[in-house]
């Protein structure tokens, strides 16, 4: 009855999802023997974390919906009377066992130390996403200065760019100076605002209460972490640049990694000499590492021909090397990456700033050098936002492109 009572709340909360394509991004399969389900992880205390998923006939097309993000897990396997779903491109599963009406099961982070499993829950829907909406006379439409663990010394300040639709229905994200918190999904209930996302790394659920031009809430992630936000409607409130963030320290940039292979791989060298490189300080367990090198893939396959090189160098959670480049191998083949990546080591921003001591720290992943003919330096990017932000995106995947063909012209 417990379970029952649980999905009929969850059930209120989930009814603003609606179906929505761009040929930018990616979109939902038109598969007719599918059944959608209304899902939530239960975080700590009573706290829900509502999603959307998709599940075929014989179970083998499992689909997470994020906004206009669709998470596609095909990789299914059968223990005792579970299923084990494994995400492409992170370390993490869903263990579910399916029942007519019903999924009870776990998000499995393995390499968390504690709080490796959290709860999930679902209920069949039928073959037709909601499309209902809430009620509400207030607005978070627009642009927003939020601060992140307010009022403490260590707050952090964001962005929170949203869209609002008649129904209640709330997407949009938000930006921080080490990236975006990617496809938030949600809605506005009277002056109750939630959204949240679930990515198979990401498990994030904010709530606040709107009181005109200002939001107070809470930012759970996962049910590990907990913190307060706060913010103020304003259109014209801007981050630190991302290219001024990370800098030179040193006049000489080389460094020395192995492959995957465990080959010695050094930085500068004779193949690269007179070509364009972008040097991308990367995760394979980070959301928008993987935003960030979807991007890369089309910018090497458009300009590789030119001159373009791409050299990543990944850090890692597993301390042994070859964990490390079983989890490289994983990524370049579930996102089909054209350019090499290298073994940085052990996943820390600490570890990657020592390697890369000619920069005055590295203080986000990704993090991406831009390096002309010449072998100079030309810009340092900390961070990434991504397709989740909609024309900021845009805007960076323009002026990036127009720099490529800069120095390729040069």
């Amino acid at each position: 009855m417990r379970f029952i009572s649980q999905c009929l709340i969850l059930l209120s909360f989930i009814l603003f999802y609606s179906c929505t394509t761009d040929n930018n991004k990616l979109t939902e399969e038109k598969t007719p023997l599918k059944n959608y389900w209304s899902a939530f992880l239960q975080l700590n205390g009573d706290k829900q974390l509502p999603f959307l998923i998709s599940i075929n006939k014989d179970s083998t097309d499992f689909q997470i919906y994020n906004d206009e993000e669709v998470i596609k897990l095909t990789n299914k396997m059968i223990k005792g009377d579970s299923l084990i779903y494994e995400f492409d491109t992170y370390n993490n599963y869903l263990i579910l066992k399916i029942e007519e009406k019903t999924i009870q099961g776990y998000f499995v982070q393995p390499d968390r130390t504690n709080h490796k499993r959290i709860p999930l829950f679902a209920k069949k829907q039928g073959k037709n996403k909601p499309k209902e909406g809430f009620n509400t006379t207030s607005s978070v439409d627009g642009k927003w200065k939020v601060n992140f663990n307010a009022y403490k010394d260590d707050f952090y300040p964001a962005i929170g760019k949203f869209n609002q639709r008649k129904n209640g229905r709330i997407t949009g994200t938000f930006m921080t100076e080490t990236g975006d918190y990617r496809f938030l999904d949600g809605y506005l209930s009277g002056q109750n605002l939630t959204l949240s996302t679930f990515d198979g790394s990401h498990a994030f659920l904010f709530e606040a209460k709107v009181k005109g031009d200002s939001l107070k809430g809470s930012f759970y992630s996962g049910s590990h972490w907990k913190t307060n936000w706060v913010a103020q409607k304003n259109d014209t409130f801007r981050l630190s640049d991302p290219n001024e963030l990370t800098y030179l320290v040193k006049d000489t940039f080389k460094f020395e990694f192995p492959t995957v292979d465990n080959d010695p791989y050094f930085y500068p060298n004779k193949d690269l000499q007179g070509k364009i490189t972008i040097i991308q300080i990367l995760g394979t367990w980070c959301p928008n590492c993987m935003d960030e090198t979807n991007f890369y893939k089309d910018l090497y396959d458009k300009y590789h021909n030119q001159g373009l090189e791409i050299i990543g160098v990944a850090y890692e959670y597993p301390s042994v090397f070859e964990k490390q480049v079983e989890r490289v191998n994983n990524y370049t083949k579930a996102l089909e990456v054209p350019y090499s990546i290298l073994i940085g080591g052990k996943a820390s921003k600490s570890k990657a700033a020592s390697d890369f001591n000619m920069l005055n720290d590295v203080s986000s992943f990704p993090t991406s050098i831009f390096i002309n003919k010449k072998g100079e330096v030309v810009k340092i990017h900390t961070g990434f936002n991504g397709p989740g932000t909609g024309d900021v995106y845009d805007e960076y995947v323009k002026k990036t492109t127009d720099l490529i063909v800069k120095l390729i012209n040069e």
